[in-house]
């Protein structure tokens, strides 16, 4: 402290004599001027930085006392004094020149501003980085004075030097000097220069530079750069493409909390953008700044991680890849015990993007692309599972549904990666006590895996297999069915059919009719999977059982086991479909209607799965009198049977050029029933028909036009639009005004304009014949 009391008394009494001399002889001023610069630019450029201090200390007390009296032979000494090859001496005469700057008015420098500005202008390029640092300094000190002009005489030099091979690199330097000391004021300066199109690879360089002196500061013209950055990301030039990666990586980087603000915008638009260039560099940016950043983004992560997902089904396959790499680093950056909490959101995206895929490529199997890549489950796992593992049961439930759509659009050779460490928590969670829709939600996903994972799943037949017997008898009626459908699909990988038939036939001799009704529906799936593995033996004992049932008072039970015997007739020799029908046209005619409804069923499901033992059977005639007699059963749901009945029948000897008259004729019969239901459903069987074979069925057009008209004016408006789907393929309205014509002549009860509006119809505007349950099946 004593110390710097001494130095600053000295500088003053060596300022006081100074004056003095000035004052009294002028003519030394010129004379004196040059040798005490010359001793304060060696001593502004000493090691020693006291010396340095005193030095320019003193200076400065120079210009602030004797202030105009020596700027005119202070400045140009020490603009000379840039040419010193000593670099020490150079770096001496910017520190000076910053002193100067401070200590005089702003008054009196701006005479001098010719040769302030050319002299920072040249040390800013100069060649030793010490020289450029303390440039920067002076430049920072100058523009308080000069403000824009001094950025409007320096930057523009600068930024042209940057162009010359030679200089481009000390330019650059000097520019991040004065942007480290005056960011706001020289970034759009610099800046437009720098982004304009074509991107060249020393620009590219320059920005990332830049940005690592800039910072924060670069926040508000993030719209201006990273675009640029991104489109050049993927340039011809393998040398841009490199540089400009390096720079927008940086830039991503340095951006602080404020920032993120605005940079998250910004990479959200790109990866939203027309341009797969730019929806693919978006990507990877996001990727790389959510692994990299030291910042807090944990409440970004949701929009990104949606935005990802829907990416996954874009038409560029680089850009799906690019999309998965990022969603892995942003799932990597979120807190385990938080995972869960993004399972809706996952979903959601999930459901949109198999959205958009589904209407791109429509009449095919959903599948998207982000989800057929080597290991593309694996960022996902991690959600799902932490849900199923640690979550409440609600979550749980949504874990599992999710799970399963997930899987759902995922192809088959993908989830074999994954498909042991998915279903091993899966088998766990449903063994323990949970809600229904827990059990529910796991059991569809477990559908879909042995659906999708195929022989993978071996090494959890036993367990899968005993699971789902036990849920089976579960008071849940989804579960039930869930686990129906999912043994069904199982038994097609099992090699030993026998002994879980056995197991399901003894389930059915116990129990109430609810889970007789799943058991049965399990016994359908075990034999439409896997049926040619079922014994002669067993095969018959099933049908023994089943028969029993089709005279149940449920109907539910009826209708199932009508279902799994039509099932199994596919597997029967000739003998037992023989015992069988005769069986069936026996029950048909006996008193108790459920019995009569069982049989009528079990003809309907047999006409489905195995029509040609009904038609090729020496009993077809007796079977077509049982159905046409059936036709005036006193219970609706006895005839609606004989309807769907001789619908499949009808669809078969079209198909395969057999007697279809009487059918015909027995479903114009129908058409006229009391019953609303059977009315619809005779109509729907001929639309059928019309659809697999018009020009056999066209045959009968001569009665078929007239019984269809009187259904066009039906009281019940389901029989009315059943009609007019019926109509439409019958007379093939929509090809064209001749068929137009033609309906007109058989439906005499239309008028032109109502035929007319009929052929306007879309052809495939509905299903098939197929009943409701049917379709769910």
């Amino acid at each position: 402290m004593v110390r710097s009391d001494v130095s600053l008394t000295v500088r003053q009494a060596a300022v006081h004599v100074w004056k003095t001399i000035v004052a009294n002889t002028p003519r030394t001023l010129k004379e004196i001027m040059p040798v005490l610069m010359d001793t304060l630019i060696s001593s502004l450029a000493s090691s020693s930085s006291e010396r340095r201090q005193v030095a320019g200390r003193a200076l400065g007390e120079l210009v602030r006392k004797l202030g105009e009296r020596v700027l005119p032979s202070i400045i140009p000494i020490l603009s000379q004094g840039l040419k010193d090859p000593n670099a020490s001496r150079r770096q001496g005469v910017c520190i000076g020149l910053s002193e100067v700057m401070g200590s005089a008015g702003k008054h009196q420098l701006l005479s001098f501003m010719g040769e302030l500005i050319p002299t920072i202008r040249t040390a800013l390029c100069d060649s030793t980085q010490e020289v450029r640092e303390s440039a920067g300094l002076a430049f920072s000190t100058l523009y308080k004075s000069a403000g824009l002009q001094a950025i409007d005489e320096i930057v523009p030099t600068l930024l042209r030097a940057m162009e010359d091979d030679e200089t481009s690199a000390t330019a650059l330097d000097g520019l991040k000097q004065i942007l480290s000391v005056r960011t706001a004021a020289i970034l759009p300066h610099i800046l437009p220069k720098l982004v304009q199109p074509p991107l060249s690879s020393f620009n590219a360089h320059a920005l990332g530079a830049l940005a690592e002196v800039a910072g924060p500061g670069l926040s508000s013209h993030i719209g201006t750069i990273l675009p640029t950055l991104i489109l050049a990301m993927d340039d011809e030039d393998v040398d841009v493409q490199s540089t400009a990666k390096k720079a927008a990586e940086t830039i991503v980087l340095v951006i602080d909390d404020e920032g993120v603000e605005t940079l998250i915008p910004e990479l959200l638009r790109g990866v939203n953008d027309n341009q797969a260039s730019m929806r693919r560099g978006a990507a990877y940016l996001i990727g790389f700044l959510f692994k990299n950043s030291k910042l807090y983004l944990a409440d970004e992560a949701p929009d990104m991680m949606s935005t990802l997902i829907t990416l996954l089904s874009d038409t560029d396959n680089a850009t799906v890849l690019a999309a998965w790499e990022a969603f892995s680093r942003v799932v990597g950056s979120v807190p385990k015990e938080q995972l869960p909490t993004h399972i809706k959101l996952v979903r959601d995206a999930v459901s949109t993007a198999r959205d958009k895929e589904r209407r791109r490529r429509k009449g095919v199997p959903v599948l998207l692309p982000g989800l057929c890549l080597p290991k593309a489950l694996q960022p996902f796992l991690p959600i799902f599972q932490q849900g199923l593992i640690s979550g409440s049961a609600e979550t749980k439930e949504q874990a599992a549904e999710g799970l399963g759509e997930l899987i759902d659009v995922t192809s088959e050779k993908t989830l074999r990666e994954v498909v042991v460490p998915i279903t091993g928590p899966l088998i766990r969670i449903l063994g323990d006590r949970f809600p229904w829709q827990v059990k529910s939600a796991i059991l569809s996903t477990l559908t879909i895996i042995i659906a999708k994972g195929g022989l993978a799943l071996k090494p959890f037949l036993p367990q899968l297999q005993t699971t789902f017997v036990k849920c089976l008898q579960d008071s849940n009626r989804s579960v039930r069915t869930r686990a129906a459908s999912a043994l069904g699909k199982l038994s097609a990988l099992s090699t030993r059919i026998d002994p879980l038939v056995s197991d399901l036939l003894s389930m059915l001799q116990s129990g109430d009719d609810a889970v007789k009704e799943s058991v049965l529906s399990a016994l359908k799936g075990v034999v439409r999977h896997a049926g040619k593995s079922v014994s002669s033996a067993i095969r018959s004992r099933g049908c023994t059982l089943l028969k029993d049932l089709l005279q149940a008072d449920a109907d539910d039970v009826r209708s199932s086991a009508a279902k799994a015997i039509g099932t199994l007739s596919q597997y029967m020799d000739e003998t037992e479909t023989t015992d069988l029908v005769q069986t069936l046209l026996s029950m048909g005619t006996l008193p108790d209607w459920c019995t009569r409804h069982g049989a009528l069923l079990t003809f309907s499901s047999i006409s489905r799965h195995c029509p040609t033992k009904l038609c090729h059977s020496t009993s077809f005639p007796s079977i077509v009198d049982l159905l046409k007699d059936s036709l005036k059963d006193d219970k609706f749901p006895v005839r609606e049977a004989s309807t769907k009945t001789l619908g499949r029948l009808l669809c078969y000897q079209l198909q395969f050029g057999g007697s279809t008259l009487q059918l015909v004729q027995l479903l114009i019969l129908a058409s006229r029933d009391s019953s609303t239901e059977v009315r619809r459903r005779s109509l729907s069987c001929i639309k059928a028909a019309a659809k697999i074979n018009h020009s056999a069925l066209a045959t009968h057009i001569s009665i078929l036009g007239p019984a269809i008209g009187d259904t066009l004016k039906d009281s019940s408006s389901p029989v009315r639009v059943a009609a007019e789907r019926c109509a439409v393929h019958v007379f093939q309205l929509t090809k064209g005004a001749d068929y137009v014509t033609t309906a007109q002549k058989h439906l005499t009860n239309m008028t032109g304009l109502e035929v007319r509006r009929l052929a306007k119809l879309p052809v495939e505007s509905d299903d098939s014949e197929s009943s409701d349950d049917e379709r769910r099946t």
